[in-house]
């Protein structure tokens, strides 16, 4: 399967790259994983695609994109959130502040889980994380890999229950080494391997980089440097074959 990072990003685009946004191709599907600003190249790789998007919450960095998405040129979305999705969605995303959710050139549904996940039977697991509102964490299995999503959140049991053996962990990155906030929960370069290690994932990504912190490219590669093999620093239009 193939994993393209189209935005890398916490916080606000910048230098460095868009807010966050992934793309999982695999088994004929196309699978999103956040809407930052980076889904605005999505058009690139999902021409005509049926696109299943998966939101992990909703703050602004994971969602702003998702005023551009009547410029891509797609044949279907559908946005899997946690309930009550719909109407927060569709509380954002209406006039006068972008054109409405399904008022585009394509049709758009909305799906909720528990109550939907039938429809995206590649999904094998969902969990809430720790954050300062509520976040959703995902694995998926595809193209006969499996895959765990976890962003944002600190260190928590869910976390290490999605990312159990899975072929790839991808993670988030907010934090610089030794910082830590209990009311911001993010993690930091070492709680990242410690979150693989415990889970026992085989490949470990990070993303989600917080555009303040992190102000430079430099300030990534650095991660790889210190802590070599045991991780692997997503950028912006970086594509790994899993």
């Amino acid at each position: 399967m193939r994993v393209r990072f189209l935005g890398t990003n916490g916080w606000f685009d910048s230098e460095t790259g868009n807010t966050v946004c992934t793309l999982l191709e695999a088994d004929g599907r196309h699978v999103v994983l956040d809407a930052g600003n980076g889904i605005h190249k999505l058009g690139l790789y999902a021409s005509r695609a049926a696109v299943d998007l998966f939101l992990s919450h909703y703050h602004f960095d994971h969602i702003e994109g998702l005023h551009t998405i009547v410029k891509l040129p797609l044949k279907s979305l559908r946005i899997f959130g946690m309930e009550g999705a719909e109407d927060t969605l569709r509380a954002i995303i209406k006039k006068p502040y972008t054109v409405p959710l399904g008022e585009g050139p394509f049709p758009v549904e909305v799906c909720e889980l528990p109550r939907d996940k039938a429809k995206a039977p590649y999904l094998e697991d969902f969990r809430l994380l720790v954050h300062s509102d509520p976040c959703m964490g995902y694995r998926f299995r595809l193209g006969g890999r499996t895959i765990a999503y976890c962003t944002d959140t600190g260190l928590c049991d869910n976390l290490i229950k999605l990312g159990r053996d899975a072929d790839l962990l991808i993670t988030e990155c907010s934090e610089l080494s030794g910082r830590h906030s209990d009311l911001w929960p993010h993690m930091n370069p070492e709680d990242a391997v410690e979150a693989a290690k415990r889970s026992g994932a085989k490949r470990l990504v990070l993303t989600h980089f917080n555009a303040h912190l992190y102000d430079t490219l430099e300030a990534r590669k650095s991660i790889q440097a210190r802590m070599g093999g045991a991780l692997t620093v997503a950028f912006d239009d970086m594509t790994l074959e899993v």
